[in-house]
């Protein structure tokens, strides 16, 4: 398996292993609990993941499987994009700066914590499985569609930033739960 792959897949292991220590014991209601009318609970920042993986899963098979076809293979190793690696950067917590959700990457206000979190370890599978078969793709010429802004990233940056991107917000939810006012 390309090095690259098997470090994305490291990432999203680690990452999705967080959020289980994160909401270990919780009740519903310290799980949908919110530090401020603005900020988001820790209900809501898992179901904005969801949100976004679901959202993300097809586009990148669609991608991937148009690449095999085209026969656009490559070992890599591949570089990051000068703007890759400054969103990058700019993605990884703590955030050092804001970026706006798009609508349709809002979570309802209410979650219930099973169905959420349940939701999140089936996409998560299903994110890692479509890693996996990104194996042996020229990561570094295949162009998918951003789901949140009018740009394209090359499949390795896609794979990077939303890596960065779940590091953002298990931070944002691991802030949640640190709150001094977190309802015990």
């Amino acid at each position: 398996m390309n090095a690259q792959i098997e470090g994305f897949l490291l990432q999203l292991t680690s990452v999705t292993q967080d959020v289980p220590g994160i909401t270990r014991g919780l009740s519903d209601a310290q799980f949908t609990w919110q530090p401020a009318s603005d900020r988001w609970s820790i209900a809501q920042v898992v179901e904005h993941l969801n949100l976004t993986t679901e959202r993300y899963i097809p586009v990148l098979t669609r991608a991937i499987t148009d690449a095999r076809v085209d026969g656009r293979a490559a070992d890599g190793p591949f570089a990051l994009g000068f703007i890759e690696r400054w969103f990058l950067g700019a993605m990884e917590p703590p955030p050092r700066r804001r970026f706006r959700t798009g609508r349709t990457f809002i979570p309802a206000g209410v979650l219930g914590r099973v169905t959420t979190l349940d939701r999140y370890a089936t996409l998560h599978n299903a994110l890692a499985a479509c890693i996996r078969s990104a194996d042996g793709v020229d990561l570094g010429r295949v162009k998918v569609r951003s789901q949140f802004a009018p740009i394209s990233w090359s499949l390795n940056g896609t794979f990077a930033i939303l890596l960065a991107h779940e590091r953002r917000h298990v931070w944002q939810a691991r802030e949640v739960r640190n709150d001094p006012a977190f309802p015990s």
